[in-house]
C-alpha cells in the first residue's frame, strides 16, 4: 500500500465518523425541541386523553414531514373537534393493541412515543433531584 493511499482511506474515514457524529447531535438537538413543546403542549390535555392525543401529535408531525405540507392545514385540522374525536379513538384503539399496527407513519409515531415518554420520565427525575 501506498502511502498517499493510506491518507485517502484515513481521511474518508475520518470524515466519515465526523459526519455521523455531526448527524447525531443535530438529531438529538431537535428531538429535544420537539419534546419540549410536546411537553409544554400536553400540559393542557386531561390525564385519561394524553397518551392518545401525544400519539396523534407524533402522527401529524411525522405525515406533514413525509408530505412537506404546511403547518396551518394541520392546525386547522386539528381545530375541528369532530375530526380530533375521531382521531384520538382511532389512537386509543392503536394504544390498546399495537400488534395490529401496519402504517409506517404510525409504528414511527409510536415508537416516538415511546422515546418520548422516557424522556418525560428522566426529566421528571432530574426535576425531583433540582428541588
Amino acid at each position: 500500500m501506498d502511502i498517499t493511499t493510506v491518507y485517502t482511506v484515513g481521511a474518508v474515514l475520518i470524515l466519515g465518523i465526523g459526519v455521523t457524529i455531526a448527524f447525531y447531535h443535530y438529531r438529538k438537538r431537535n428531538l429535544e425541541k420537539l419534546f419540549n413543546h410536546v411537553y409544554e403542549t400536553a400540559k393542557q390535555i386531561p390525564k385519561q386523553k394524553k397518551n392518545s392525543f401525544l400519539l396523534l401529535m407524533f402522527k401529524e408531525s411525522l405525515s406533514a414531514s413525509k408530505h412537506k405540507s404546511n403547518t396551518t392545514s394541520i392546525a386547522g385540522k386539528l381545530n375541528n373537534p369532530k375530526y380530533l374525536e375521531v382521531q384520538l379513538v382511532q389512537m386509543s384503539r392503536i394504544l390498546k393493541d399495537t400488534s395490529k399496527v401496519q402504517d409506517k407513519t404510525i409504528k414511527k409515531s409510536l415508537h416516538l412515543l415511546k422515546d418520548y415518554q422516557a424522556w418525560e420520565k428522566d426529566k421528571m427525575d432530574k426535576d425531583k433531584k433540582i428541588v
